[in-house]
C-alpha cells in the first residue's frame, strides 16, 4: 500500500484494501478465505496469487470471479507453486486444451533477481521432491511419497556417549478419535547419523498423561533433555512437570514452535533421503514408520511432529530448565 502513495493523483484507501487511479481504474487486494468474500461488481483483470493454495479456489472461481468477468469479457491470471495435483494442476492441464488460455512454466532459476548459489545451495539442503516442486515448478506427488522405508536403517541398540532429546506432541482431545500424546527420543552421532532411540505414544487423560511423560522422563536420566511446546494447554503441562517434586533434576525446556508441520520435517527429511537415519528396534517401530511414510496424507501425523520437535531441539544450543 506505501508504494500507492509514490504515485501521483493515487488514492489508496487501506480500510477496503483498495487504490483508486486518477484515470478512474481502481485495484483491490481480496481474500478467498470465505464464501462471498470475492463477489463485486464487473471485473477487467483477476490476478490470484498462490492459486495451488487457496482455501475453496473451485468454488471462488465458478461462483464468484468467473461470473464477475463477464461483464467486461475480462482476463484472469492464476500464479502459484504447485502444490501436488490438486486443482491448480486440473487449471493448467486444462489450459493447453482451450482457446484463449495459455499456460506457462517456469523454474526459480529463469529469474534473473534470484543469485544462482543461493538455489544450489537450497537444492543440497531440502529434499529432492520439495526442491523439485519449489524451485523447479514441476507437479510431483508428495502424498505418502516424501519418506521411503529403505531410507531408514534398523540399529539393536541406541549409540552411547550423544546427546539425546526427547519433544513431547501433546493431544489437545482425548477422544477415540482424536491425536495422540507422543513423546519421541532422537539423538545424533558425530557422523551426522540421526538416530529415533525410542517413541512414547498413546491417548491418555490429563493425570496420565502427567504420570507417563514424568515416568518416561525419569527412565531417560537428567542427560536427556525433555521438550514441549511453548503453546497454549502444551504451557500447562510444562508448569506442572516443573513443579513436581518427584521430577527435581530433570531438565524440561519449552519449544517455540512457528513453522507448519512439513516445513519443521524438511531438515530430517532431507537427512533421511541421504540414508543418514536410523532406528533403534522396539515395538514402537511399525506404527511410526507406518505414519511416517504415509506423512503428510495419514490421518495423524503425531509422531512425525514429535520426531521434528526433538530435531528442533538437537539444531539448538542446550539450555536445561528444572
Amino acid at each position: 500500500m506505501h508504494l500507492a502513495y509514490q504515485i501521483p493523483g493515487a488514492l489508496p484507501i487501506k480500510t477496503t484494501r483498495t487504490i483508486h487511479y486518477p484515470g478512474g481504474g481502481w485495484v483491490q487486494v481480496k481474500s478467498a478465505e470465505k464464501p462471498g468474500g470475492l463477489r463485486g461488481e464487473g471485473l477487467d483483470l483477476v490476478i490470484i496469487d498462490e492459486t495451488a493454495h487457496t482455501p475453496r479456489f473451485n468454488e471462488a472461481w465458478q461462483q464468484e470471479l468467473r461470473p464477475a468477468l463477464s461483464d467486461r469479457q475480462g482476463n484472469a491470471i492464476f500464479i502459484s507453486t504447485p502444490k501436488g495435483f490438486n486443482h491448480f494442476w486440473e487449471l493448467y492441464k486444462e489450459a493447453g486444451l482451450m482457446d484463449g488460455w495459455a499456460a506457462f512454466q517456469h523454474p526459480t532459476r529463469d529469474n534473473p533477481f534470484i543469485d544462482p548459489e543461493e538455489i544450489e545451495a537450497a537444492r543440497k539442503l531440502l529434499p529432492s521432491l520439495i526442491f523439485r516442486q519449489e524451485y523447479e515448478a514441476e507437479f510431483v506427488q508428495l502424498a505418502g511419497a516424501l519418506f521411503q522405508r529403505e531410507w531408514f536403517h534398523t540399529i539393536e541398540k541406541a549409540p552411547e556417549n550423544i546427546r539425546y532429546v526427547r519433544f513431547w506432541d501433546l493431544a489437545a482431545s482425548t477422544k477415540t478419535s482424536a491425536d495422540y500424546t507422543v513423546g519421541a527420543k532422537v539423538g545424533l552421532t558425530s557422523k551426522g547419523l540421526l538416530v529415533v532411540a525410542d517413541v512414547a505414544r498413546g491417548r491418555w487423560e490429563w493425570p496420565d498423561a502427567v504420570k507417563v511423560i514424568g515416568e518416561t522422563a525419569r527412565m531417560d536420566g537428567s542427560a536427556v533433555q525433555q521438550g514441549i511446546e511453548a503453546a497454549g494447554v502444551q504451557r500447562g503441562m510444562y508448569q506442572t512437570l516443573t513443579r513436581e517434586p518427584k521430577l527435581v533434576g530433570i531438565p524440561f525446556r519449552q519449544v517455540e514452535v512457528t513453522t507448519d508441520k512439513l516445513t519443521r520435517a524438511m531438515p530430517w527429511l532431507a537427512r533421511a533421503e541421504q540414508n543418514m537415519m536410523a532406528f533403534v528396534r522396539g515395538p514402537w517401530n511399525a506404527a511410526w514408520l507406518d505414519e511416517v511414510c504415509a506423512f503428510p496424507e495419514t490421518e495423524h501425523d503425531d509422531q512425525v511432529d514429535a520426531v521434528s520437535g526433538a530435531v528442533q531441539m538437537l539444531g539448538q544450543a542446550p539450555a536445561f530448565y528444572y
